[in-house]
């Protein structure tokens, strides 16, 4: 290998070893900035898994309930549906008045 043919290849290493370093230090600059952007949605997911535990008896406690009077849970699961209708029924008239 020529002695022109090495230095071209010495700098066009350079330049790659360059380029890799500058890529890290974005990528350090940027992961910590999103960090910083989710840290809130971080804690709270956080605190919402220190209450697995309740969770997972609170919905032992439900089946249980559930097992021994389905009619009443059925009822109101139709409750829920009919109130649900309502709402939206509302807000089409609200939506047409307003137009």
């Amino acid at each position: 290998m020529s002695k022109n043919k090495r230095q071209s290849l010495a700098e066009k290493k350079q330049q790659l070893v360059t380029q890799i370093e500058q890529q890290r230090a974005d990528l350090t600059t940027t992961s910590r900035d999103w960090l910083q952007v989710t840290e809130p949605y971080d804690r709270s997911w956080q605190v919402f898994v220190s209450f697995k535990p309740i969770f997972i008896a609170a919905a032992g406690l439900v089946s249980v309930y559930i097992l021994r009077r389905p009619k009443r849970i059925l009822s109101l699961g139709e409750k829920a549906l009919t109130t649900w209708g309502i709402i939206r029924s509302f807000q089409g008239a609200v939506k047409t008045s307003k137009k």
